[in-house]
C-alpha cells in the first residue's frame, strides 16, 4: 500500500511539474512561429497552412491543452520550412 502511494505521489509531482513548462513553451513557440509568417509571402500556400496551425496552437493554449498547443506550433515551423 506504500509503495502504491508513493507512485502515486511521485506521478503527482511529475505531472504538476511538466505542464507548466508546457504552458510556458507554447507562447514562445506561437510567437517565433508568428515572426517567421511576417517575413514571408502572405499568399503561399504554406504560410497560411502555418497560420491556421498557430491559431489551433493558440486556442489549444488558452484552453488549457499544453501538449497539443506545442504540437500544433511546431507543426506550424515545420509547414514552414
Amino acid at each position: 500500500m506504500k509503495k502504491l502511494v508513493l507512485v502515486l505521489v511521485v506521478a503527482s509531482l511529475v505531472l504538476a511539474v511538466g505542464m507548466p513548462a508546457y504552458a510556458f513553451k507554447c507562447p514562445s513557440l506561437i510567437k517565433q512561429a508568428n515572426d517567421q509568417i511576417a517575413k514571408m509571402s502572405q499568399n503561399s500556400d504554406k504560410v497560411k497552412k502555418a497560420k491556421t496551425l498557430v491559431e489551433e496552437a493558440d486556442k489549444l493554449h488558452k484552453a488549457g491543452n499544453h501538449a497539443d498547443s506545442v504540437k500544433k506550433a511546431e507543426e506550424a515551423l515545420a509547414a514552414l520550412q
